[in-house]
């Protein structure tokens, strides 16, 4: 008996290696729960309105940082064409170095400038452009008139002082070729990041 039954269980496991265990009961096979990991959660993307004064004080805000801000329009095909590069400028410091703003030019002064926002912030959130974005709340005439520019694009760059380095527009541009570049917006930013580096490694003790 006891040399059947243990041929018999043999014979079972070779039949169930070859044909595959199922379960004896009518009852499911137990599933492990699958664990997908969270996307980390995108940073949200948002638009303020401010008047010229406001906008400068958002750039005073950030002293103590290098300040690039890219005046733009939907209406400027260069603009959207450039407007990445403010986007890899963000990247590619620390936000306690470089402070980006973007200042669209869209309101024209027609209705409320909260009519615009939709469209700007669409684009925006397409470029994934997290970090300062402002909508001009005086008509783009007057902003200009304040900002004494004659169009967009135009990218400004403030010191760690807060004062205006330079202010990259093609106004004096009578050819394709003598348009500013953003390489060259980037050139000056990485400059005074370095200087200020400089600036910081001078002060410490050496030995």
């Amino acid at each position: 008996m006891r040399f059947q039954f243990a041929a018999g269980t043999l014979l079972c496991m070779s039949l169930s290696l070859l044909l595959g265990c199922k379960p004896k009961s009518d009852a499911p096979a137990r599933r492990e729960p699958v664990v997908t990991a969270k996307p980390a959660e995108a940073q949200s993307v948002e638009l303020k309105t401010l008047d010229f004064d406001g906008i400068g004080q958002l750039i005073a805000s950030h002293k103590g940082k290098v300040v690039v801000m890219d005046a733009w329009s939907t209406a400027c095909p260069p603009c959207i064409k450039e407007f990445h590069n403010l986007v890899d400028v963000h990247k590619a410091y620390p936000t306690d170095q470089v402070a980006c703003i973007s200042l669209s030019f869209d309101y024209d002064g027609i209705g409320k400038p909260e009519e615009q926002a939709p469209r700007v912030l669409k684009f925006l959130r397409e470029q994934n452009a997290t970090f300062d974005n402002v909508l001009g709340s005086e008509e783009s005439a007057v902003l200009y008139k304040k900002f004494k520019l004659a169009a967009v694009p135009a990218v400004f760059v403030y010191n760690q002082q807060g004062e205006l380095a330079k202010r990259f527009d093609n106004e004096e541009a009578k050819t394709k070729s003598e348009e500013f570049t953003y390489q060259q917006v980037k050139d000056l930013v990485a400059q005074l990041v370095q200087s200020a580096d400089d600036a910081s490694s001078g002060d410490s003790p050496t030995e």
